[in-house]
């Protein structure tokens, strides 16, 4: 009965299935003599979660390497063009700043009160004396010269028709000639022809001064009348020199006071002025040749010869004029640059091109390749070299242009110029 009850108790389901037979436990199998059980099934949710982790690893490299490259060569500019310090000789020269000038020129302004209404030039444009550039137009000399002309007709009428007094002096001197007979035949007394004497005088006075004055007042008509037709013809502006038009300042239907400023006209030859600092002045001489270089030509020297100093200084400053030996096609007023005359020399001394120069003393040096800006001490100048007396050493790279590119720590690959 155990047996059956132990039968009822382990029928049903066995390894998943229905079984009519009872099954003793002691007649089992041993688990190693079991037969091998199906391999195990990967479940769907597992096999997407490792592609998930796969992709989000590509893409993390992805965006990583470029940020790597970027710390990496935030610091590090291209390239930068420098100079070695080397030895050589230095020279001293006197240095200015210098512009283009003309030779002459001459502000033109208005004489009279009026309006602008030709306008017959621009700015640029060549012009002879004598040449008309504005006309301006003020018809009150219109009227004046009306009103003086009138004046004058009447004026001269009266001047052809006499003195007012003219026939009492007729008159008189007729009477004279009678009371002269009278008196000659006694038969009036002396102090009345004397009378009659003095009257005819001063009727003669008086008509010399009516003549006298009527001659005057067509004179000055006359002349008032020329005054005015003079200043109608002022009202034409005209060039005073031969020369171009540098500046324009009145416009097309302005009006003008007396005084204003038109324009401003510069004679067609140029010339060079250079401001020198007064401590230079000193070493100069007319004659002295000079180099020029105008930054509208900087592919080009110009020389030069020192015509003359101008004797006043402004704010320690003399205007030496210069002349060019071969000026270039395009010459221009208002052009700017520098020069340089050479007066002393240094021989095998510290030179770095000028141009690695900036705010008057610092130059940006490559140190281990990276930018560090120092403060030398310059000696001799010019143009294109100048020598460094404190700062550097020779071998040292210098950078030489650009030099708002390279803050100072950046890293920089050098390319050095050559025949600097």
């Amino acid at each position: 009965m155990r047996g059956e009850r132990g039968c009822s108790a382990a029928s049903g389901v066995v390894n998943g299935a229905s079984s009519g037979h009872c099954v003793s436990p002691m007649s089992r199998k041993p688990a190693s003599d079991a037969p091998a059980s199906r391999p195990a099934v990967q479940l769907p949710g597992r096999k997407n979660r490792n592609r998930r982790l796969i992709q989000g690893g590509v893409l993390l490299a992805v965006l990583l390497v470029p940020g790597i490259y970027y710390l990496a060569n935030r610091n590090t500019v291209e390239s930068a063009e420098v100079a070695v310090v080397k030895r050589g000789t230095a020279v001293a020269g006197v240095y200015g700043t210098v512009n283009v000038e003309p030779v002459n020129q001459v502000v033109v302004r208005t004489r009279h009160y009026g309006q602008i209404t030709a306008l017959n030039v621009k700015e640029g444009h060549k012009v002879q004396a004598g040449q008309v550039l504005f006309e301006i137009t003020d018809d009150s000399f219109a009227r004046q010269l009306e009103a003086t002309q009138a004046a004058l007709e009447n004026a001269k009428a009266r001047q052809q028709a006499g003195p007012p007094s003219a026939a009492a002096l007729r008159n008189k001197e007729i009477e004279i000639e009678k009371l002269k007979k009278l008196l000659e035949a006694s038969n009036i007394a002396p102090i009345e022809y004397e009378k009659a004497t003095n009257e005819l005088r001063s009727l003669r006075e008086l008509v010399q001064n009516e003549q006298r004055n009527l001659d005057l007042e067509v004179e000055n008509l006359t002349r008032s009348g020329d005054t005015t037709r003079a200043k109608m013809a002022q009202l034409q502006v005209t060039a005073p020199i031969e020369g171009v038009v540098l500046n324009l300042f009145g416009h097309l239907g302005e009006f003008v006071p007396p005084q204003a400023e038109l324009c401003r006209i510069g004679s067609s030859d140029n010339q060079i002025v250079a401001q020198i600092n007064e401590e230079d002045v000193g070493y100069l001489r007319p004659g002295m040749k000079a180099k020029i270089r105008l930054y509208a030509h900087r592919d080009q020297d110009l020389p030069g010869t020192l015509k003359e100093i101008l004797p006043q200084a402004e704010n320690q400053l003399y205007r030496v004029v210069f002349t060019l030996d071969q000026p270039p096609d395009t010459l221009l007023p208002g052009m700017t640059g520098e020069m340089n005359i050479i007066i002393n020399e240094h021989k095998n001394v510290l030179t770095i091109p000028t141009r690695a120069i900036r705010k008057g003393s610092f130059v940006l040096v490559l140190d281990k390749g990276r930018v560090r800006q120092i403060r030398i001490k310059p000696g001799f100048r010019t143009l294109e070299k100048t020598e460094v007396q404190e700062g550097l050493a020779e071998g040292d790279r210098v950078i030489l242009s650009n030099h708002d590119l390279y803050p100072e720590g950046v890293r920089v690959r050098s390319e050095v110029v050559k025949d600097q």
